[in-house]
């Protein structure tokens, strides 16, 4: 009888040391470089030709990037992301680069953590955005050139982030750039007078961004 006591003790203050092990997660288990792919949506307005009232590409573009960051502590990584998006119309197409420099601040909690091989990290991030893109010049001054354009501004957004097993990085991801870009104007022949028109509207131009990320955290 008292060997069987023992035995139950025993496993008792077993399943409770590992309860307690998975609800607190060692410090450390969040901290190294990460990796991950990154695919999406955006949607801006700096595309829309002034003078047409048109957009250069579709309303809402789909995107495809990396992410690449370093958790210094559990809570804290520095991060550089860049993604690629391009659309057509009128057989006239964009491209548009767009790039991250930003600080993530993760929140972690015995809540979202006490999981044998699942930690839930919400977070939220500000920094540098910067886009870089080159747009159709407007078509009464050429059917074939394009025009280049620029951004910088800050960025803020949110997310959470689902580390399985260690290793396998998955998140949702939510953003805000609000870049300001310069004017972009062309020589526009009407009615035998040439005038410097507006085609692209510079000035502050938000851009919106929301994505699925997959990658590995080392």
């Amino acid at each position: 009888m008292k060997a069987g006591l023992t035995a139950i003790a025993l496993a008792l203050i077993i399943c409770a040391m590992s309860s307690a092990a998975f609800a607190r997660p060692p410090k450390g288990f969040h901290t190294g470089p990460y990796l991950a792919l990154e695919g999406g949506i955006s949607y801006s307005n700096f595309d829309k030709n002034q003078r047409t009232g048109q957009k250069a590409g579709a309303a809402i573009d789909p995107t495809i990037g990396f992410i690449f960051g370093w958790n210094v502590y559990d809570w804290l990584s520095a991060e550089m992301s860049g993604r690629y998006s391009t659309s057509e119309k009128n057989s006239r197409r964009e491209h548009i680069a767009n790039a991250n420099l930003v600080a993530k601040a993760f929140l972690i909690t015995n809540a979202l953590t006490d999981f044998k091989s699942l930690r839930i990290l919400p977070y939220a991030k500000a920094g540098l955005g910067m886009i870089f893109a080159d747009l159709p010049e407007d078509d009464i001054v050429s059917t074939t050139s394009t025009r280049f354009t620029y951004g910088f501004g800050p960025t803020v957004g949110a997310g959470v982030m689902f580390l399985f097993a260690k290793y396998v990085y998955l998140g949702i991801n939510v953003q805000g750039d609000m870049l300001f870009m310069q004017d972009i104007r062309s020589n526009v022949t009407s009615g035998g007078t040439t005038t410097n028109t507006l085609i692209y509207k510079g000035g502050f131009q938000p851009q919106l961004f929301t994505s699925g990320v997959a990658g590995v955290h080392f």
